[in-house]
């Protein structure tokens, strides 16, 4: 469990690290391009979740904390009760924790998430390491549905 604790910290470090950086770096309106034509990295505030969903709501920021302290709390329990085996699902749930909580750890401190990578070649809304984190930890839960969970076979 402290290798899997290790991640999440270094996860969360590098989310909150990568955004300070934007922060002290970049200002809100300029742009620094990192590889031309594919991302740059720009400064947005972001006071709602995906797609700037509940954005435009005073009690966004505390609902969206709420449900990623709730699910952070959820995978604790989960992970202490049911103690599963797989590497691979344990991995997914443990990046799926550590964005969640780097995102939330934003929400409280900062009042929105800073979010900063924005993609060129495709037209995308921008995001961050801990939404990097989240989604390649949903993409292993549904892999090792799929392929791996002996119980759905």
């Amino acid at each position: 469990m402290i290798l899997w604790s290790l991640l999440a910290i270094v996860i969360i470090a590098l989310d909150q690290l990568t955004k300070q950086w934007v922060i002290s770096n970049i200002g809100v309106t300029d742009s620094l391009k990192i590889i031309p034509g594919v991302i740059d990295f720009v400064y947005v505030k972001n006071k709602g979740a995906a797609f700037s969903f509940l954005a435009d709501k005073n009690y966004g920021i505390i609902i969206l904390s709420v449900i990623s302290l709730v699910f952070c709390a959820g995978v604790v329990w989960y992970l202490i009760k049911n103690k599963p085996q797989s590497k691979l699902f344990i991995l997914s749930l443990v990046m799926m924790f550590a964005g969640a909580l780097a995102n939330v750890i934003d929400r409280i401190f900062r009042g929105f998430v800073v979010d900063f990578i924005e993609t060129e070649f495709v037209n995308f809304p921008v995001f961050n390491i801990a939404d990097i984190s989240i989604t390649v930890g949903a993409v292993l839960v549904i892999v090792y549905i799929l392929f791996f969970d002996k119980k759905n076979a």
